[in-house]
């Protein structure tokens, strides 16, 4: 694998590229008196990749990349939809688990290619929605892209060329990616992807962060499916220690060492089972979703969690309890 030098005592290194120009900035703590090999500096911050577009009004399309292991072959490029986890397997290039929103192909390809000369060859979509999937059309070069047998017909875009029904795993040994389906929830297509060498996965919008669950009912959601397909995931998947989150943002810093976690998906398991309970009580007291949603008592059994659009999950399980 190729790494990339940057000159720690200048802030910002220009790239010329055909179509765009990419700044990348690099926040350390101190300075450097000689070059570093890139994943060495990973261990001081995030680095920052900002791609421009040829129109002078186009926003620049900023992303960071921080890498999730010591190993140098995980990192998470945030920015621009949800997180894109990068896999740099030993023999089969760079593995993508989802591709953020349109246009976002050129920024992800430059962080790709900040850490490593190797080819992106396949992409994972944890689910249907277009913050996942709305730049797989931009890598000419991807021979695969894989996801759960419903979302092909619930997605827009480029869609993928392999599917799967509860279980599939791609390549072998430290390359090894197992991709699991185990029911409805956020939409009926939610992949969890496991990168078992690393003990990490990226569970996508299954677990966006530490809020009440963004339920797709148009795309086969189910608030009242919830629970069970968490409780399942954590039951059936082994060896899994860290957890790649739909859209939490990560901590500063790379590698990084304390995000989220497999007991974090295991909390939101019952998180999501006390939301519903607590929405059947509602809704059998005769309660209007705007009663229910602020009546919730959730909040001291669960500090850490944002229950600022919680209005929006109770409205989606009183449609599904009371279609």
């Amino acid at each position: 694998m190729r790494m990339r030098s940057i000159g720690s005592q200048t802030a910002v290194t220009r790239v010329k590229l055909p179509t765009a120009s990419v700044a990348v900035t690099w926040h350390t703590k101190s300075v450097m008196r000689r070059v570093i090999v890139l994943p060495l500096l990973l261990g001081a911050g995030a680095l920052t990749m900002t791609t421009s577009g040829t129109r002078a009004q186009e926003e620049p399309r900023v992303v960071a990349i921080q890498s999730m292991d010591v190993g140098d072959n995980l990192y998470v490029i945030s920015g621009g939809g949800g997180h894109t986890a990068m896999y740099i397997t030993d023999n089969h290039g760079v593995v993508l688990v989802d591709t953020k929103n349109p246009g976002w192909g050129a920024s992800i390809l430059n962080a790709v290619q900040a850490v490593t000369d190797q080819p992106v060859t396949t992409i994972i979509n944890t689910h249907a929605h277009g913050d996942h999937t709305g730049s797989n059309g931009d890598f000419p070069g991807v021979s695969r892209i894989v996801a759960h047998e419903n979302v092909p017909t619930s997605m827009v875009g480029t869609v993928p060329t392999e599917t799967y029904v509860d279980r599939l795993s791609l390549f072998e040994g430290r390359d090894q990616i197992d991709l699991y389906y185990s029911g409805a929830a956020h939409t009926n297509g939610d992949s969890i992807v496991v990168f078992p060498a690393v003990g990490t996965a990226h569970v996508g919008d299954l677990f966006a962060g530490k809020t009440p669950p963004y339920i797709d009912r148009a795309r086969g959601g189910s608030g009242v499916a919830y629970p069970e397909t968490l409780a399942k995931a954590v039951s059936q998947i082994d060896g899994v220690t860290r957890v790649i989150p739909g859209h939490a943002p990560p901590p500063p810093g790379s590698p990084i060492f304390e995000w989220m976690t497999w007991d974090d998906l295991r909390t939101h398991a019952m998180f999501t089972e006390d939301l519903l309970n607590a929405v059947r009580d509602g809704l059998q007291a005769g309660q209007n979703v705007d009663e229910t949603a602020s009546q919730l008592n959730l909040q001291e059994k669960y500090p850490e969690y944002d229950m600022t659009r919680v209005e929006r999950a109770v409205e989606a399980i009183y449609d599904e309890l009371q279609p």
